[in-house]
């Protein structure tokens, strides 16, 4: 495997390091191939993963109280207002 250059953050320089000792271990061949492919579709995953949560953590950091509040209330509403449709529904079907 090549050596990390110099530009990559220090993020990447962590994986490389975890994917190079994840390596060692394993023998050349099918198996150590395999292993590989693991790992990166884990980190793959991770950074895909990430990047969607990155939006919703910042959207929350810049959350006032209001907006706190107003989810909340929303939250609490919701099962109400479904059972009263429900209800409603079946009156109707009757």
């Amino acid at each position: 495997m090549n050596k990390p250059n110099g530009n990559m953050s220090q993020e990447e320089t962590r994986l490389y390091e975890e994917l190079r000792c994840a390596l060692e271990d394993v023998p050349q061949g099918k198996e150590r191939e395999q292993v590989m492919e693991r790992l990166i579709r884990q980190l793959k995953s991770a950074n895909w993963r990430n990047r969607r949560l990155d939006g919703i953590k910042e959207y929350w950091r810049e959350a006032k109280p209001v907006k706190l509040w107003i989810w909340i209330a929303a939250g609490a509403m919701a099962p109400v207002v479904f059972f009263c449709l429900f209800i409603w529904a079946s009156l109707w079907v009757e």
